[in-house]
């Protein structure tokens, strides 16, 4: 199997070019959000990889990756082939997340609770 490495403009890189995106973690980061709803605190990333992650719809290489965490999950929410992409779904992961939260928080606060698997929203008391 061999493995492609790309530069973050989409063009290929040399293993030594390769080793050194991967080993300077800092410059790969293309943004980091912390959301706090509540008591719950999820931190929203967007990574360049270096590595593909497989081929877009487009024949281009996914070069991009959004991940959402807590601390008990993480979560691969996007990929993206371009650092525009990239950014711009950064932006819409954060919007819809910090919304799911607080719909989510106000339900618990408004005393309902979630009976689990595809199950639903009932009111207690």
């Amino acid at each position: 199997m061999s493995v492609d490495w790309y530069r973050a403009d989409g063009r290929p890189a040399t293993s030594d070019e390769a080793q050194r995106l991967l080993i300077d973690v800092r410059s790969r980061l293309l943004a980091q959000d912390v959301i706090r709803v509540g008591s719950v605190v999820v931190v929203v990333s967007t990574w360049f990889t270096v590595i593909d992650q497989g081929l877009a719809a487009n024949g281009r290489p996914l070069l991009w990756q959004t991940i959402a965490s807590d601390l008990a999950m993480h979560a691969d929410i996007g990929q993206y082939t371009t650092r525009e992409q990239a950014a711009r779904g950064h932006a819409e992961a954060v919007v819809m997340i910090t919304d799911r939260l607080r719909r989510l928080v106000a339900r618990t606060d408004a005393g309902e609770t979630w009976s689990g698997g595809h199950g639903s929203w009932s009111a207690t008391g």
